[in-house]
């Protein structure tokens, strides 16, 4: 492993930068922005966010250009199991290589390499070679390893992380940092299991670190929620009934069977590592990268995977409680047997199409939230001026009218006798764009995350705030794992109450070593 040596720090940096409990109340309110040297944008040293890049794959390499073009970051270590690999899936063969040899300067980076590129190495060289051609003076080398607990033990003044990890190791990885004092940004969900999910929300409550869940700041400006609210505040489509959000995902291979052959570990891949608190298996590629999405033990679906994007802003707007029961319903796939047919029905994948039922509250009574995905959609409704709803969409169904809109909400239209009168009430939201770009190149929703680490308050994409979003989706998967039956469940003492076996799923079976 190659440790970048640290820059000269002092008791005071680490007073400003660390929010332990003791130490919060010794913050100093300093300006957003720091302006040393005369220049905009350039940040002090001293005054630096040290973060630590945990997740070096297609996603993560996607999304580092918004922390390297930030003058308050420094990327200062990088982990992944995989030590670097050319086998990794996403939407372009030369989409990832193309954007990183912009973001690098080198239009000729990874020129003759044959497939779409991750693990640390990759990402470790992405980073020296951003910093020497923009940070003036940079003489340094990241850190790189395959553990990022190692990285936490060995380089000096850490203050951050960035969690790019499959979905299994989400709440793990959140915990044992909130436990060592560091600022998180993570993508989503908090967990892929209930108990661990609600474990990383009330710690990070508890915590006065600054946390910052990915999906917030992928739901566009806000304007069109904000303006869907205000339609049904005003009675536009009479008293809500129903919330419908749906999504062609997945779009991912997704597989009925476990595999049956036993393939080698890739060279440079740590299986052990990469499986973490997930119960012991075999190696097989179908399980990693994107495809980890598709398994209960290490991905959250279809849902977790988009419906945070759309949902989460809803949840916030109309203030929505976690769901207090679920249903399902699901494709199921057909095989042949000495000829004949049998359905496969199974408690370790999740379906190529499925529809969950959620009750919710809301205000003094309750809704039907519903969510489907593969292709399945909800009927259109009556006075809709398209022949059928898009590929995917959302809709807010009322006694009086609907409100259909895109998958995120986007430009709704009214639908309704109603609709003429109440189309133009509503003036425009005052909602700012997290993902404006300020004038020294940071992105607005992660200058927010960087004001909460200089004690500036919590931001909107706390961990906390998600919890309602991610208990509904959590519970959808034991649904799913229950063979779609209905559950009850009590969010005050978070248990499934009508069915034992199915309230044992809340949980996982956590390898040794790995427990919370």
């Amino acid at each position: 492993m190659e440790e970048k040596k640290s820059s000269t720090t002092t008791m005071n940096r680490r007073g400003f930068l660390s929010t332990g409990v003791a130490a919060v109340g010794s913050f100093m309110v300093i300006p957003s922005h720091v302006f040393a040297a005369g220049k905009l944008g350039r940040v002090a040293p001293s005054d630096r966010i040290r973060l630590l890049h945990i997740g070096c794959g297609y996603q993560g390499l996607s999304e580092v250009g918004a922390l390297l073009k930030a003058p308050a970051i420094d990327i200062v270590g990088v982990a992944d199991p995989n030590r670097e690999s050319y086998d990794y899936i996403g939407w372009g063969e030369y989409g990832l290589r193309d954007s990183l040899r912009r973001l690098i300067g080198e239009p000729a980076w990874k020129e003759g390499v044959k497939g779409i590129p991750g693990g640390r190495n990759v990402m470790k060289e992405v980073v020296d070679t951003y910093y020497r051609k923009n940070r003036p003076g940079y003489k340094g080398s990241v850190a790189a390893a395959e553990d990022y607990r190692e990285l936490l033990d060995t380089v000096k003044d850490v203050d951050a992380v960035k969690i790019m990890t499959p979905d299994h190791h989400h709440a793990y990885q959140a915990i044992d940092c909130l436990k060592r004092g560091k600022h998180i940004i993570m993508h989503k969900p908090l967990g892929n299991k209930m108990a661990e999910a609600m474990e990383v929300v009330d710690r990070a409550k508890a915590s006065p670190l600054s946390t910052h869940l990915l999906a917030y700041n992928a739901i566009g400006d806000g304007k069109d929620v904000d303006r869907i609210r205000k339609w049904i505040d005003v009675g536009a489509i009479g008293r809500l009934k129903e919330i419908h959000n749906w999504s062609n995902r997945p779009v991912w291979p997704q597989y009925p069977v476990i595999p049956a052959e036993k393939t080698p570990v890739p060279d440079g891949l740590n299986w052990d590592l990469w499986l973490g608190p997930a119960e012991m298996r075999d190696y097989h590629f179908e399980y990693t990268h994107c495809c980890f999405r598709g398994w209960y033990e290490f991905g959250a679906g279809a849902i977790a995977d988009m419906g945070y994007y759309s949902l989460w802003p809803v949840f916030s707007a109309l203030n929505l409680g976690s769901a207090t029961s679920v249903s399902t319903r699901f494709s199921r796939v057909i095989g042949l047997k000495n000829g004949v047919p049998f359905t496969i029905v199974n408690d370790y994948s999740y379906p190529m199409a499925a529809a969950y039922r959620f009750e919710v509250p809301y205000n003094d009574g309750k809704i039907i939230l519903q969510w489907h995905d593969g292709g399945m959609k909800p009927q259109t409704p009556e006075g809709y001026a398209g022949d059928d709803l898009p590929i995917e969409g959302m809709m807010f169904v009322g006694d009086k009218g609907s409100i259909v809109g895109g998958f995120g909400g986007n430009n709704p239209q009214l639908i309704g006798e109603s609709a003429s009168r109440f189309a133009d009430i509503i003036g425009e939201a005052t909602v700012e764009n997290p993902n404006d770009t300020l004038p020294d190149g940071t992105s607005r929703w992660l200058q927010t995350w960087i004001d909460g680490c200089r004690g500036k308050g919590k931001g909107a994409a706390s961990f906390e705030n998600a919890k309602e979003v991610n208990e509904t989706f959590n519970l959808g998967s034991v649904s799913l794992m229950s063979n779609g039956k209905k559950l009850i469940y009590n969010p005050q003492s978070r248990t499934i109450t009508n069915d034992e076996a199915a309230n044992k799923l809340l949980a996982r079976n956590v390898r040794k070593g790995w427990e919370i």
